[in-house]
């Protein structure tokens, strides 16, 4: 069966929607579906390639993975080599170091689990990761070395002609433990090949199953091409993969199934094309797209557009002189063992490479040494989110109790909580204790999960229900110590990461204003209570906007914002707050004072130093501004 003309308008149609969604063209809000498409085309050629030999008798396992890795492994080489040596001269340490161990993982197809442990509330944004894309690489890749195998052994014990069934059960085994991943563990659903496999497998049937009749062709292909055009157009990444992909797959499987190999739709001399440059095409348009999100440009249309078009271009080129270069040599009967080497010591060049990148720490010799002694203030988490007993965690099990500071550890001065921000304000805190307190801090952090009682994560791996539930909740009972909250409430508002009800549908600002005020007032009535205002936000973090700086002039201005642009971000959180102050008594810290010291500027750096890491979490040096902030609290009369 010759499916050609469907195979390379499915790659076509793959392609441009996955170009679309990653450069922001309108209207394309699922382009991200297209690697779902990618996946069932996968499945359905290798099947192909597997089971046809297999018939002949002339299927070699060694032979199939050097024919893939002369399709897959020549381009992405070059894609990561061009990629990891301008990166070498122009990234910063810390982005250098991430991106040289992103290449070794992306060149050995390991990405996607590389990606999948990085997923964490401080891990670099994803929009920045030049290797990124290489994921559904790496899980085709996993699954080209276990397919063969599996179906090697099927037909090994005379199970040929029931390959279909037993593939099927497979399928519905593997989408079963996405579904449940999808609910439990979304990033492991996303990344991983056992919840990913049954849209390879889909492709699988698609080659297995009875052809279609002739009259039945052309309505089996529309309807497929129908529901990949809803989901392009439609899906929604927050719960994907699910249910919800079987739209573009089935989609997919329908077209190849319809065999409609001169189509106009799928067989036309431009969707032959773009079908063909296909993979070269998507290798490089995700380095472009971050280019783009690097330098500010990438909501910009006429920037997105020229990065589309050399998308296009570059593609060609590698599909042109690379990947045809590579494919002149395939269909061999057999190949010496010196050209598995070849490829196996390629890789492993490659691969140590990008890991010198990472055991080098980018590189940091490269900058001056007040460039170089930023890179420690850029790196997330303090001293209490370290070693066996953490007071501060991103993701995973609530933290034990902690009682930090010199006091006596078995009563409590003062009690912390709240999210990510938390971590890099308790230090303050430690420090503001009056000399000779009977008593220590008792501080907890769970990032992501601001301190509002019934509050939780809208992300379902997060066990911020259970935080606020463990530590926040019994504050409302009568207690004499003070209670100070943290918590960054712009991401909270502008990315409505709290949720109050069992659907876990996302809090917007009416509903979650009330409750702000309602919990302040429960926790105000166990007893004194403190809130302490948002911290400014930065545009672009802040460490790395100063190390740029310092490289093109070494006297640099410090980074400032109007204390107006402040007071117009925090607005509607300050109005919460001060309404709960007026209400309940809840006693509020505000930090502008020691953040905007001339009453006209915010400062994020002083002496080129850093106050802030990123956009908004302040350093352990930085935070040291807000001692007196804090020793407020334990003075008669405060506030």
């Amino acid at each position: 069966m010759n499916f050609r003309g469907d195979i390379n308008g499915l790659r076509a149609i793959a392609v441009m929607a996955v170009l679309a969604f990653h450069f922001g063209f309108p209207g394309l809000g699922g382009g991200f579906a297209g690697v779902d498409v990618f996946f069932v085309i996968s499945g359905y050629l290798m099947t192909g390639i597997i089971v046809g030999r297999l018939d002949r008798g002339v299927f070699r396992t060694t032979d199939f993975y050097l024919d893939r890795a002369r399709r897959i492994f020549p381009p992405l080489a070059a894609m990561v080599i061009c990629v990891l040596v301008p990166a070498a001269f122009r990234l910063l340490p810390q982005d250098l170091l991430a991106t040289g161990k992103h290449g070794a993982s992306a060149i050995t197809f390991f990405s996607n689990m590389m990606f999948w442990s990085e997923t964490g509330y401080f891990d670099q944004d994803s929009t920045l990761k030049f290797f990124l894309h290489t994921w559904s690489l790496s899980v085709e890749w996993q699954f080209y070395l276990l397919y063969p195998l599996l179906l090697l052994g099927l037909c090994r014990v005379g199970l040929r002609r029931h390959l279909l069934p037993m593939l099927a059960v497979l399928a519905l085994a593997s989408f079963g433990l996405c579904f449940w991943l999808s609910i439990h563990k979304p990033s492991a659903a996303f990344f991983l090949l056992p919840p990913r496999a049954w849209e390879m497998l889909i492709g699988a049937l698609a080659y297995l199953a009875p052809a279609v009749p002739p009259r039945a062709q052309r309505p089996t292909q529309i309807a497929g091409l129908a529901l990949i055009a809803v989901s392009i157009a439609f899906a929604g990444a927050g719960n994907w993969p699910g249910p919800a992909t079987l739209l573009p797959t089935l989609g997919a499987g329908l077209v190849i199934a319809a065999g409609l190999d001169r189509s106009r739709i799928t067989g036309n001399a431009l969707a032959t094309w773009l079908g063909r440059n296909s993979y070269s095409i998507y290798l490089w348009h995700w380095p472009l797209a971050v280019l783009l999100t690097r330098y500010g440009k990438i909501g910009d249309h006429r920037w997105a557009a020229a990065a589309f078009a050399l998308s296009l271009l570059l593609g060609h080129a590698s599909w042109r002189w690379i990947e045809q270069a590579g494919a002149k040599t395939k269909g061999a009967k057999s190949y010496p063992w010196t050209a598995h080497l070849a490829y196996v010591g390629a890789m492993l060049v490659i691969a140590a490479g990008g890991a010198a990148l990472w055991k080098t720490r980018g590189l940091p010799q490269r900058f001056s040494p007040e460039v170089r002694a930023l890179e420690a203030e850029a790196l997330p988490g303090g001293p209490y989110s370290k070693g066996a007993n953490r007071c501060f965690v991103t993701g995973g099990p609530v933290p034990k109790p902690c009682l930090l500071g010199p006091g006596d550890h078995k009563k409590v001065a003062v009690t912390f909580l709240g999210d990510s921000m938390s971590e890099n304000e308790v230090s303050a805190l430690i420090a503001a204790l009056p000399p000779g307190t009977d008593g220590a801090v008792a501080y907890n952090g769970y990032a992501a999960c601001a301190p509002v009682l019934g509050g939780r994560s809208v992300n379902r791996e997060s066990q911020c229900q259970q935080f606020l539930e463990t530590y926040l909740a019994p504050q409302t009972k009568p207690r004499r110590t003070p209670l100070v909250l943290t918590g960054y409430w712009q991401g909270v508002i502008a990315g409505k990461t709290l949720s109050f009800d069992d659907a876990g549908k996302p809090a917007d600002w009416p509903e979650l204003r009330e409750r702000l005020i309602a919990s302040s007032c429960a926790l105000a009535k166990g007893g004194p209570t403190y809130l302490m205002l948002p911290n400014p936000e930065f545009p672009d973090p802040v460490v790395s906007s100063l190390q740029h700086a310092l490289i093109a002039d070494p006297k640099a201005p410090d980074i400032t914002m109007p204390l107006a642009t402040y007071k117009a971000q925090v607005a509607m959180i300050v109005e919460a707050m001060e309404q709960a102050h007026r209400q309940c008594g809840v006693q509020l810290l505000d930090p502008t004072p020691m953040l905007c010291p001339d009453g006209q500027n915010c400062t994020a750096t002083r002496g080129h130093r850093a106050l802030i890491r990123d956009t908004h979490h302040m350093t352990e040096w930085g935070n040291r501004v807000l001692i007196p902030l804090f020793a407020s609290i334990f003075r008669t009369g405060a506030n």
